[in-house]
């Protein structure tokens, strides 16, 4: 729905300006996302693999939402939290959201540019959240994620750290 408003908007836009509507409608055909929104990756053990760089409470519900209604038997996780502070800040709300998938794994916190002072961890959310699994390494997360992606469920990476790289493993198998 984000994408429909801009493209609504950038329309608009380029409308007030005079430009010509085929040139509109060819620069839209054209757009097939930004990088890490929502990116297709594609495929393991059946499950459709999506890339997301929501690091915000705000965006993890953005993407649920969307995902939500699209009809997968099962919506799986993998959340990489990005910075201690955020974390630690926003951890009701991290809560909040990280119960609605079916299942969540969570990877250890991407420090960035932090060191841990607040004394927390992606472990501490494993804690509050019923269906989540904390596994500290990318290694561990892919060996369990093998046996669990089946055909009809979306597999999410999520995270502005380097989650995204354990999508892309597990997709490079099938090709």
């Amino acid at each position: 729905m984000h994408n429909v408003k801009n493209a609504l908007a950038a329309t608009a836009a380029a409308i007030c300006l005079g430009i010509d509507a085929t040139a509109v409608s060819y620069g839209l055909a054209g757009f097939t996302g930004a990088g890490r929104r929502f990116e297709f990756k594609g495929k393991f053990n059946g499950a459709d693999v999506y890339d997301d760089y929501a690091h915000h409470p705000g965006e993890l519900k953005a993407l649920l939402d969307a995902v939500q209604p699209l009809g997968y038997k099962r919506v799986i996780v993998v959340f990489q939290p990005h910075t201690y502070s955020r974390t630690k800040a926003l951890f009701s709300d991290f809560v909040e959201q990280l119960q609605r998938p079916d299942l969540t794994y969570l990877a250890e916190i991407y420090a960035a540019r932090e060191k841990n002072t607040p004394g927390i961890s992606s472990a501490d959310l494993a804690k509050e959240i019923p269906n989540a699994i904390y596994l500290p390494t990318f290694d561990e997360l892919e060996k369990s994620l093998r046996f669990t992606a089946a055909p009809g469920d979306i597999l999410l990476t999520v995270g502005a750290g380097d989650v995204y790289r354990l999508g892309e493993r597990l997709v490079a198998e099938n090709k």
